[in-house]
């Protein structure tokens, strides 16, 4: 059985970086791995029909999967967010970034920001800006699959 997890370290040039691991229980043994070839972040089979699946991508980096629950939007696990935000960014996609950054939901990983878990926003339009991390008109830009 393995085992993954996510740990902070120190690079010299880079500053704070994420290691993706694989821990073998039977053996002990670390190893890093990408969390897309790995399987870490492999979604998992849904007991009720799939829901319709939007995505939405953007110059500056974003590539994010989402689809609706209910009246939310539901950003999927695995989704890129921009590393920075846009001068002209509402302060509440800022907050809202910074916020699921200190709750560990969003980690830096290659030049973007990774989210870990499937997390629900109020909007699709509130999920766009905190995933291309700027000013938005709209869900338009959430496109089908």
């Amino acid at each position: 059985m393995k085992e993954y997890y996510v740990k902070k370290i120190q690079h010299p040039q880079e500053g704070e970086l994420y290691q993706f691991l694989e821990l073998d229980a039977q053996t002990g043994e670390e190893q890093a791995i990408d969390p897309f070839e790995s399987g870490m972040l492999q979604l998992y089979a849904e007991k009720e029909p799939a829901p319709e699946i939007f995505s939405i991508t953007s110059k500056r980096g974003a590539d994010a999967t989402g689809f609706y629950r209910d009246a939310k939007f539901v950003v999927q696990r695995g989704s890129k967010f921009t590393a920075s935000t846009s001068p002209k960014c509402p302060q509440k996609y800022i907050k809202l970034r910074e916020n699921l950054v200190l709750d560990k939901l969003l980690v830096p990983f290659e030049h973007q920001f990774l989210l870990m878990e499937d997390t629900e926003f109020a909007s699709p339009m509130m999920a766009m800006g905190a995933v291309i991390g700027g000013w938005v008109r709209g869900s338009h830009d959430w496109k089908e699959t």
